[in-house]
């Protein structure tokens, strides 16, 4: 979602706010700041859906057989595990934008690129979201399935690697204030 589409939505009244001298400026911090939020909420469901469609396949035969084949299980509990901190990395990371007491102040001229960044998360969330269907789409435990999820292990860990490039985009548009 972009800032622009957003602006878009506004209602009439907000839309008349914004010639109010000072609101403009507060508004568009506003905006910037629940399209931050909802690309974040964005990337999360799209991560659970994928995870809850990995799970829905496995029927208790296909479960059996992950059992008992040692990689199998280890490979399905690891990228289960990473599904999980990835989340929560996504749904608790730096917001692109700063309140008005705080420390560190985004500048608010290069939030675009944060908002370019967080583009390509959904857009690798709904990758692992492709990934996670052809994982339940193959024969468990076979090396088809076995390869499906270290592809889709590859991809959250790509998607994590993309969280930690956000913290340092933030870190370089951000400055200490006094």
């Amino acid at each position: 979602m972009s800032v622009e589409r957003v602006k878009r939505e506004m209602g009439l009244g907000e839309r008349l706010l914004s010639y109010i001298p000072g609101y403009r400026g507060y508004k568009e911090k506003e905006l910037r700041r629940e399209t931050d939020r909802l690309v974040r909420m964005k990337v999360v469901s799209i991560l659970n859906e994928a995870k809850n469609i990995m799970n829905a396949f496995q029927s208790p035969q296909a479960i059996r057989k992950i059992a008992v084949d040692e990689d199998a299980r280890l490979l399905i509990e690891n990228a289960r595990s990473e599904f999980d901190r990835v989340v929560q990395r996504i749904d608790r990371a730096v917001a692109g934008y700063a309140g008005l007491f705080d420390a560190v102040k985004v500048r608010e001229d290069k939030l675009d690129a944060i908002l370019q960044h967080d583009l390509s998360l959904i857009e690798r969330a709904e990758r692992v979201k492709t990934l996670a269907s052809e994982v339940s789409g193959s024969q468990p435990a076979s090396a088809e399935w076995k390869e499906k999820v270290r592809e889709l292990r590859a991809a959250l860990t790509e998607l994590d690697g993309l969280v930690d490039a956000r913290s340092a985009i933030l870190r370089g548009l951000a400055e200490v204030v006094g």
